[in-house]
């Protein structure tokens, strides 16, 4: 696991950011609701109790010989998913490729190729009860693959992240999400972060492209 781990907890305290609204602990109907709204927008749904469950079925999610790549997730860390990706167990993580590039254009390059990878994984920073997935990164590479790049796109997602709907979505991810993600890049990057592309998935034209595995419990930003 990378030494640049850090969780909501290293900085919470130190910043304005409103727990209460945007850091919930939804009830079993409200649960149920999101996941019912969700698959109406041809996106399936698996909830899963803990973050141990979600890594077993992110685990199952990568067939054999697929290249596959992430995007930079704190829900992954947690649940220890982004060792199993430098694991490389009988697939190619593309992200261990990019890292030996010394080159910073052959870097940047490699990183948007990976945008088009066999599968992408990847948390969303904020979850709609109308059903609207959203999220954001300061390049794009990530969110670039949510749109259309990636030919599979497995998402992950705890129900703390569930707020009223899509525009509380948004909010949730400038005004809590961000912030964090800012204090963490400022700590690991040594340079603050931006929102420089959101994406809010509103509809799965393509049968069985995507997919959220929903932890009900707390993780992530």
């Amino acid at each position: 696991m990378s030494d640049d781990y850090y969780t909501k907890d290293d900085f919470a305290d130190d910043l304005e950011i409103d727990a209460a609204r945007f850091d919930r602990d939804p009830d079993a109907e409200t649960i149920e609701r999101v996941v019912s709204n969700i698959e109406d927008r041809n996106i399936e749904v698996t909830v899963v109790d803990d973050g141990a469950a979600a890594r077993d079925h992110l685990r199952a999610a990568l067939p054999a010989g697929a290249s596959v790549m992430d995007g930079h997730s704190t829900t992954l860390e947690e649940i220890g998913f982004t060792d199993d990706l430098e694991a490389e167990n009988g697939f190619d993580y593309l992200g261990t490729d990019i890292r030996e590039l010394d080159d910073e254009e052959e870097r940047f390059q490699a990183r948007r190729e990976a945008v088009t990878a066999d599968v992408f994984v990847d948390s969303v920073n904020a979850i709609a009860e109308t059903g609207e997935l959203v999220g954001a990164n300061a390049l794009g590479n990530a969110v670039g693959a949510w749109a259309f790049g990636a030919a599979s796109l497995v998402l992950v997602g705890s129900t703390n992240k569930i707020v009223d709907d899509w525009a509380t979505a948004v909010e949730r991810v400038r005004e809590y999400a961000y912030p964090l993600e800012d204090a963490r890049a400022k700590e690991a990057y040594g340079q603050a972060s931006v929102v420089g592309k959101l994406v809010s998935l509103e509809y799965e034209r393509v049968d069985d492209r995507t997919r959220l595995v929903l932890i009900d419990d707390r993780h992530g930003f």
